[in-house]
């Protein structure tokens, strides 16, 4: 088979099994196995693929049917411009994470960050911490996570991008007690236990601990509020990522801990970060 025929084959098996953009996965799944951009694709449209890359590229069209994420199978996902190594370890990094990203970039200026403390809370594969650090090389940036298998691919992900960043393994808070700090970064887990049984059949392959945040997704904040407010040093400010329908009950949680707060949208117009104060 060629190059074309091979999409179009993989194109129907993937839309059968329900995939929202078939085409597109199929297109990059071959792309994978040829080492080939996508656009090369089409102007070698007629190039025959042997044999042994067709049974490569048959064995990730099934993995893909079966609904594994596409970038567990690709084993890469991009973030704020960076390309950060994933596994079955570790979350999937979200574009909605990124309105994280660009709030804390907005309020640390290139130059005006020398020397702060950031602490990246629930780190998984690192990319807070890392773009933190990669964008402000000024700071002083720590990572924190309970799973030792989701720091091991943090760790990788900081050395192959050349960012700088202390990873600490334990639990919430733990590792970093007696510490103080200018910001904390999270992204915790706030899927609550009804969202979680109406999710994709790909969040099944994710880590269950990086997603469930409790029975109404909001154990993660409760400890945050209680236990925040001496990490942090007196101007020290907080982004935290919310469900979108969660802005109301964790802002006021953090407010009867003594923050202001203020609710952040994200580019659909619904609640998806806090910045408290």
């Amino acid at each position: 088979m060629n190059i074309i025929e091979l999409l179009r084959w993989g194109e129907v098996q993937l839309k059968a099994s329900g995939i929202a953009d078939p085409r597109l996965d199929a297109d990059l799944l071959l792309g994978r196995v040829l080492g080939f951009p996508r656009e090369r694709l089409y102007l070698e449209r007629e190039w025959v693929v042997p044999v042994a890359g067709q049974e490569v590229y048959r064995a990730l069209v099934a993995r893909r049917a079966g609904r594994e994420p596409l970038q567990y199978i690709l084993s890469e996902q991009e973030f704020m411009g960076l390309r950060f190594y994933v596994d079955e370890r570790v979350l999937i990094p979200r574009a909605d994470t990124e309105i994280l990203a660009e709030q804390f970039l907005q309020q640390v200026s290139k130059g005006d960050g020398l020397g702060l403390k950031v602490l990246d809370l629930c780190t998984g594969s690192g990319v807070l911490a890392i773009m933190a650090a990669y964008y402000r090389p000024g700071l002083q940036v720590t990572g924190v996570d309970l799973s030792s298998e989701a720091l091991e691919v943090a760790r990788f992900n900081g050395e192959r991008i050349g960012a700088r960043v202390d990873w600490r393994q334990g639990d919430f808070l733990q590792p970093v007690q007696g510490e103080t700090w200018d910001w904390i970064l999270t992204n915790p887990p706030y899927v609550s236990l009804d969202e979680y049984r109406e999710c994709a059949p790909e969040i099944s392959f994710e880590p269950r601990q990086a997603l469930l945040g409790g029975e109404d997704g909001l154990d993660f904040y409760r400890r945050l509020a209680h236990e925040a407010p001496p990490l942090l040093k007196p101007k020290g400010k907080m982004l935290v990522e919310i469900g979108w329908l969660q802005g109301e009950a964790v802002s006021a949680m953090l407010r009867n801990a003594g923050f202001e707060t203020e609710i952040m949208l994200d580019l659909g117009g619904r609640d998806r970060v806090i910045l408290a104060r």
